[in-house]
């Protein structure tokens, strides 16, 4: 199965692993995909082996070469392709593994044995659907049965030993209520909230909870957590100078009593662990990722241009001005 490239979407693919093994329960399954998202997916039972397969974007055409080799390699009979690029469907055709099914569109129907079309929203754009439903379709367009929609993440005995090692590092162990923040988005400006507001809800949580509060970052996010930690006048501790793994971050969020974050893809990894998620949404449509939210909120202003999935705004970012410490602190509360 190729995995899709973004870490959101991984956590979101894990129904449709899941759903894979309980049908074919003896078959080799690989996955394949970048290399960021691999420890993501430690410690899993759904899947036999992971190769990694980089992203043109990432690796050049010269990349696409190699995955193909590696391909080629895994002797495949079958390959599923929940990503939607031109690219990843040339890799398959060019290692030429006997079934390639995935959706059609870009181009892609040539490279493929089977195909699917995207569902339709008024007969033009791609209809926005929750990704686990999206994956489940092309599963059952193959005849093999959906499952359920929990997302399905495991951590190992060394993730859950380095996130001790962490927390305690940062002063964090046996901390309560302990809450992440997760500011950061590599989509783009338009999904970011503010630092100065993301810190006035961290002193909130800290005088009127007794929170401790730590915000977690990506590559290229370190200024923005450390904007965060400087803005607030309670003790926020950040990941800025003591970066971990993803395999890490989700032995951490694990053991967190509160996550908050914007629309990006560590906001999955609370429902993963049945961990209260307050998620920040601007410009994206809610509808690509509305499911599990029995134990989270998504805030949203409804303002007339929303959603727009643009990366960056053009106008003075209202869907998220409008967003309020107020009403981010009220909805925190409670979920503690």
């Amino acid at each position: 199965m190729r995995l899709p490239n973004w870490i959101g979407d991984v956590v979101m693919a894990t129904p449709a692993l899941a759903a894979l093994r309980r049908h074919w329960p003896s078959t080799h399954i690989t996955v394949g995909g970048p290399a960021h998202c691999a420890p993501l997916l430690s410690g899993s039972t759904l899947f036999d082996d992971l190769i990694e397969l980089p992203r043109r974007t990432v690796a050049g055409w010269a990349g696409l070469l190699t995955s193909a080799r590696r391909v080629a390699d895994g002797n495949f009979d079958r390959a599923i392709l929940l990503t939607n690029s031109f690219s990843s469907a040339l890799v398959l055709a060019m290692a030429r593994v006997p079934g390639r099914a995935g959706y059609s569109g870009g181009g892609r129907s040539a490279l493929l044995t089977e195909s699917l079309a995207h569902p339709r929203e008024a007969g033009r754009h791609r209809l926005p659907t929750p990704m686990v439903e999206y994956y489940f379709r092309l599963l059952e367009h193959l005849g093999i049965p959906r499952g359920d929609h929990q997302y399905q993440l495991r951590t190992t005995e060394e993730d859950e030993s380095r996130a001790t090692d962490w927390l305690a590092g940062q002063g964090l162990t046996d901390c309560a209520p302990l809450v992440g923040i997760h500011p950061g988005s590599s989509f783009g400006p338009s999904k970011l909230w503010y630092a100065d507001r993301f810190a006035a809800v961290a002193d909130g949580l800290a005088a009127q909870a007794g929170a401790r509060v730590v915000v977690f970052c990506g590559p290229g996010e370190r200024d923005l957590a450390r904007s965060i930690a400087a803005s607030a006048s309670s003790a926020v501790v950040t990941a800025a100078d003591a970066s971990m793994e993803l395999s890490t971050l989700k032995a951490v969020v694990r053991r967190l009593d509160l996550l908050i974050s914007t629309d990006t893809g560590p906001r999955h990894l609370g429902p993963a662990f049945g961990v209260p998620t307050v998620v920040l949404m601007g410009s994206t449509d809610p509808r690509f990722t509305n499911t599990n939210l029995s134990g989270s909120v998504v805030l949203r202003e409804e303002v007339p241009c929303s959603p727009c999935q643009l990366k960056r705004c053009p106008i003075d970012h209202r869907c998220m001005t409008r967003l309020s410490v107020a009403r981010v602190l009220g909805q925190s509360l409670k979920r503690l």
